[in-house]
């Protein structure tokens, strides 16, 4: 076999290897991340939630004052 045929077939096995190695760190970071994008979706539902309950107290607040101060006036 020619030099240049060995050299082509050992750069090949290599690559294959490489490729293995990416597919199996690729299934590990899968493993990982998977779960903190699932956690970063319920946290950002949990946020817009908190999010609208807080507005809406502040405008319930911002009616009773508005209605107090109304009742307060000197008519």
């Amino acid at each position: 076999m020619s030099q240049f045929a060995e050299q082509t077939q050992k750069q090949y096995a290599e690559l294959q290897e490489s490729h293995e190695r990416m597919k199996t760190l690729t299934a590990s970071m899968d493993k990982i991340v998977k779960p903190l994008q699932e956690r970063h979706a319920q946290l950002r539902k949990d946020s817009e939630e908190t999010n609208k309950r807080l507005n809406q107290v502040f405008e319930e607040q911002h009616h009773r004052k508005r209605d107090r101060d109304y009742l307060d006036q000197d008519i």
